[in-house]
């Protein structure tokens, strides 16, 4: 069991999340987008201002290799898997 911040107990299992690739820019001007070396929550990528997820590109992972932003580096992607609807 763990303790949340409100003092809530709950199972300490680890949830899977999903989280996908972003990019800066242009949808139309691929060439001058940026790809940061994430793939982070959609809740990350939605307050970022000119961001777009990469919807088919998407990975599930466990909450806890995430980072406190809800990012996790391309190259850190253990124990994940590629989603598939």
């Amino acid at each position: 069991m763990k303790i949340t911040q409100t003092g809530v107990m709950i199972n300490s299992f680890d949830m899977k999340l999903l989280v996908y690739r972003y990019r800066y820019g242009s949808d139309r001007a691929a060439n001058h987008a940026h790809m940061p070396p994430y793939y982070a929550t959609l809740e990350y990528i939605e307050h970022l201002i000119g961001a777009n997820a990469i919807k088919d590109q998407s990975i599930e992972v466990d909450e806890s290799d995430l980072d406190s932003l809800g990012r996790i580096a391309i190259d850190e992607k253990v124990n994940s898997r590629p989603h598939t609807d």
